[in-house]
């Protein structure tokens, strides 16, 4: 069965190649001319449009994806340090983690404020912090000098309340400018665990 439906085709394939050789000879010489350069100009913008074209577009982009692929690797790459670095701390000695907190908790959290060490932890007694203040310098703490709060007993009250003129209404030059949205501070102590 599928001799007689190859045979078939192999005749029908002669039939129509001799009635394209009729067609093309009684055409005159100028009408084949112009068929074949309108064949050769469909070949070669389909040759153009499927091969060449995509090929020069992905070419004059390639230093742009190149950048970005930079941009992106070297972006990788840092969160993989970080992300080593998150893993394995690098060790404080407690010498220099006192050192640190005795450094900045005047600094950052202000003079009011006092500390005593007690064994292995560390009493911070606020007076009048600022949320930010506060957020930042436990922040810093836990990066730098690797101390955890471990107890915490704060109490809100009103920028006027811990000013010790209150009735003065201009601030102390050595002060920092600071946003507070409401004025909140906090009273209180911290309980942080050293190294």
């Amino acid at each position: 069965m599928s001799s007689p439906s190859t045979e078939q085709k192999a005749t029908t394939l002669t039939a129509l190649r001799a009635a394209l050789d009729r067609a093309w000879q009684q055409r005159s010489v100028r009408e084949r001319q112009l068929m074949l350069a309108a064949a050769w100009l469909v070949l070669a913008s389909a040759l153009w449009s499927l091969a060449l074209a995509p090929a020069l577009r992905t070419w004059h982009e390639a230093p742009t994806r190149q950048a970005s692929l930079d941009v992106t690797s070297s972006q990788m790459q840092q969160l993989q340090a970080q992300a080593k670095s998150f893993k394995k701390p690098s060790t404080v000695t407690r010498a220099e983690a006192l050192r640190w907190l005795e450094e900045n908790i005047p600094t950052q959290l202000g003079k009011e404020t006092r500390w005593q060490l007690q064994g292995e932890r560390l009493s911070v007694q606020l007076s009048g912090t600022s949320p930010e203040r506060l957020a930042s310098w436990l922040t810093q703490a836990r990066e730098r000098a690797q101390a955890l709060p471990v107890q915490a007993q704060l109490n809100q009250a009103n920028a006027e309340n811990t000013q010790p003129n209150a009735s003065s209404k201009k601030p102390s030059p050595s002060s920092e400018p600071e946003t507070v949205s409401n004025g909140i501070r906090w009273n209180g102590t911290l309980l942080l665990s050293l190294p």
